[in-house]
């Protein structure tokens, strides 16, 4: 668990921790979202951003999922 605060102009700070899991760089846009009480951030990138961040890291069985069948997936 991570905690940050809000400061006065209703920014908060991202712990590095979790910019450093999340790959998130300076600049990048997130989604907000709420439900209820909960707020949710969501990194917004491209179906090729995501693919060559995922690139040889799904697998299948025994072989490496191929950014084209990521794609064809993202798509359905």
């Amino acid at each position: 668990m991570a905690i940050t605060v809000i400061d006065e102009k209703g920014r908060i700070q991202i712990p590095e921790k979790i910019k450093e899991e999340l790959h998130l760089k300076s600049g990048e846009e997130l989604e907000v979202k709420t439900e209820g009480k909960k707020i949710t951030l969501l990194p917004l990138i491209s179906p090729e951003e995501f693919i060559e961040r995922m690139e040889g890291k799904i697998k299948s069985g025994n072989r490496t999922v191929s950014p084209e069948e990521i794609k064809s997936i993202w798509k359905m």
